[in-house]
């Protein structure tokens, strides 16, 4: 892709082979991957209504008048009928999608939980093969099971609102375990102080020090954040000889666009940590790993199930409806006909 305007329409035929897995995707996909060109992935997540798409379409804009290619991948919930996406949240990124150097592109979850699409990694990697200088994903948004976010992107930006009538969401499952960066949107309403107060609060029984790059101090020892292996990896340790990050937490008007300028900044400034560090790297291979998984997993269901544990499964079901055993229990009967199955197979 040259410099300047998009080819809209070659950049959307690729990923529509690649997300609809059709059998000229392989080419692709291995030609994508075989180039192992990286470029920074941004995942937005958050609750509904919180104003991701507004917030996000205002930060690929302003990426963009600095002069970035940007890719912007918006994960809808699925029709049950079509599979297709049902929100479409693009056409809350109009100005975003207006500029000449943004794609935007609806992907639908197909029913995939975490709040992504399964396709969502290779449709990554190919973007960036085709050019683009960075890649924005936003999630579903559902709410606290909406975390595999962390697994794909290199900086996740959580989004919070006030008057959502929940006031401890920050300190749910999950939902300190996946920010790098936090947002406070529609920062004008009351509770919005409140909100961010919160986040500050829980985000003090994990990190200690100041919020951004803190440099090493061998005093600083926070238990909290040690034992926690996620944060460790992903934010460092205090106490040990490297810096480490705390996640800033940031009050913002995505509807007239202040302070995105300094959310822009944090997020680039993690970036920016995460690669002087050798993180990046690292979070990328666990990407990688997680991908490899659930792509081994799927295909094992689907592709290996032998005829007499297809045909087992009702009966499982049935049990467990009636309470003659629990779903581990039949969990572990179905993989046992499964294993009996592959030892039955002949070898070759």
């Amino acid at each position: 892709m040259a410099d300047g305007a998009i080819d809209i329409r070659r950049v959307a035929r690729t990923l529509s082979l690649v997300e609809n897995r059709r059998p000229e995707s392989q080419a692709v996909l291995r030609d994508a991957y075989a180039m192992a060109r990286h470029i920074p992935v941004v995942g937005v997540t958050g609750p509904p209504g919180a104003g991701k798409s507004t917030l996000l379409d205002r930060l690929a804009l302003h990426w963009a008048e600095k002069g970035e290619k940007l890719a912007v991948i918006a994960v809808d919930p699925s029709s049950p009928f079509t599979g297709g996406a049902v929100l479409g949240d693009r056409f809350r990124m109009d100005r975003a999608s207006a500029h000449p150097r943004v794609f935007v592109r609806s992907l639908a979850s197909r029913g995939h939980v975490g709040g992504l699409s399964r396709a969502v990694q290779d449709v990554v990697t190919v973007v960036a093969s085709l050019g683009f200088d960075r890649v924005i994903v936003e999630t579903v948004g559902s709410g606290q099971a909406d975390v595999e976010v962390a697994t794909l992107a290199d900086c996740v930006v959580v989004v919070s609102v006030p008057g959502l009538g929940d006031q401890l969401q920050a300190a749910k499952a999950g939902i300190l375990e996946i920010g790098d960066v936090y947002a406070v949107n529609k920062r004008d309403l009351p509770g919005a102080d409140t909100v961010a107060g919160h986040l500050e609060a829980n985000l003090d029984l994990i990190y200690p020090g100041s919020p951004g790059v803190n440099q090493p101090d061998g005093n600083q020892v926070h238990d909290a954040m040690r034992a926690n292996a996620s944060v460790q990896r992903r934010h460092g340790g205090a106490g040990s000889k490297e810096s480490f990050w705390r996640p800033r937490v940031l009050r913002v008007s995505a509807s007239s666009g202040a302070d995105v300028q300094t959310l822009s900044d944090a997020v680039d400034e993690f970036l920016a940590w995460q690669r002087a560090t050798g993180r990046e790297e690292e979070r990328r291979a666990e990407r990688f790993r997680s991908h490899i998984l659930r792509l081994a997993a799927g295909r094992l269901m689907a592709q290996s199930l032998p005829e007499g544990a297809s045909a087992s499964l009702p009966i499982l079901a049935e049990a467990v409806t009636q309470g003659a055993m629990t779903p581990d229990e039949a969990a572990e009967r179905l993989l046992a006909a499964l294993l009996a199955a592959w030892q039955d197979r002949p070898r070759c």
